[in-house]
């Protein structure tokens, strides 16, 4: 049963204890960030969504960093006004955390949209497919080693 009217700091206090290798940050824009291992993520997805009532599903996204990729995951607790981040970090070179889809069907298209533009795998995820760019596209776009290629424009009058 989700506790009620917490501020974010009993919130904090409350992941901490229960998962003390977590580490967490209110940000200025009074959001509670969440700091995991992947080998913690669905225990601690669990959690916060059953024991603290974060119910609703974001949005999903991600960061190259050059050195790592970072997976974020909003979710709210619309009863109590509350914005939570879940964050992790995996390899740029083999890029697979969990899926957050089995705890919140809502996630769904957008772990697919991070995959297909970040290239990162979410393991349990029941339909990981692209979702904006054709199959045949190669390389993940928002990374920073992406190379584009300069289309190759003409102008009307040539054609």
């Amino acid at each position: 049963m989700a506790n009620k009217n917490l501020s974010l700091e009993e919130i904090e206090k409350k992941i901490t204890s229960e998962f003390s290798d977590s580490e967490t940050r209110i940000d200025p824009e009074a959001r509670l960030n969440v700091f995991v291992e992947n080998s913690k993520l669905l225990d601690v997805a669990n959690y916060i969504k059953h024991e603290l009532g974060f119910n609703h599903p974001n949005m999903c996204t991600a960061t190259d960093t050059k050195e790592v990729i970072e997976v974020l995951w909003h979710v709210d607790n619309v009863i109590d006004d509350k914005i939570l981040i879940l964050r992790t970090n995996t390899d740029r070179d083999n890029s697979i955390v969990f899926s957050l889809t089995p705890v919140w069907k809502g996630m769904n298209w957008h772990e697919r949209e991070t995959y297909d533009l970040l290239g990162v795998k979410f393991d349990g995820h029941p339909d990981l497919r692209r979702l904006l760019l054709p199959d045949n596209w190669e390389g993940h776009p928002l990374r920073e080693d992406y190379v584009y290629r300069k289309p190759n424009y003409r102008k009307l009058e040539d054609l």
